[in-house]
């Protein structure tokens, strides 16, 4: 990410940039990206996105071992000073009922006070009201370039590197596994 990748993306009619950290530690994050620097790539890409007017989201995935970083992660969030905070929940199950409890509680409170960014966790939007966005209103580019529906799917729709996004998307769309609201088999 550049600021002129962001400004692009942003005159694109790119509306929100979701950027995934998954520890404040960095040396951890970037265990789980397998790339060194990768902390420090998004942080900074995060920084672009708000700098060229994008509304910005920073992203997790919870994990049940690491459940205890939430707030650390939304503490982050609030002093890199983007929009929303968006707690992803496993699609592997792993999650405790108390697990969830613990989200929905943290949901509530934060988005329930004034100021810091709202928190977004699919484990109501996705899980209770709207069924899996997947396909439908978002897509992952992956850190090679790749695009899929879902971060959680295997099927890569292009790469970035060598095909235009909106190129990619309008696969996506065209694509029937992504018309309906139920998706649960797809992320």
């Amino acid at each position: 990410m550049t600021p002129e990748n962001a400004s692009r993306l942003k005159e694109s009619g790119l509306h929100n940039l979701l950027i995934s950290i998954y520890s404040t530690d960095p040396s951890k994050h970037d265990a789980v990206r397998r790339v060194d620097g990768a902390f420090e790539k998004a942080v900074y890409a995060l920084g672009c996105g708000l700098d060229s007017g994008l509304l910005v989201t920073m992203a997790t995935h919870a994990a049940h071992d690491r459940m205890h970083e939430l707030s650390g992660l939304y503490d982050l969030a609030r002093e890199i000073g983007v929009h929303e905070f968006s707690i992803w929940e496993p699609m592997d199950g792993s999650l405790t009922d108390r697990d969830r409890s613990q989200i929905l509680e943290m949901y509530h409170h934060i988005n329930c006070s004034p100021g810091g960014p709202r928190v977004f966790a699919n484990t109501y939007f996705e899980g209770e009201m709207l069924g899996s966005l997947a396909g439908r209103r978002w897509a992952h580019i992956c850190v090679d370039g790749s695009v899929k529906a879902s971060p959680y799917t295997s099927e890569s729709f292009g790469n970035v590197l060598d095909t235009p996004l909106a190129d990619i998307w309008g696969e996506i769309r065209a694509d029937k596994k992504f018309s309906g609201k139920n998706l649960s088999n797809h992320g």
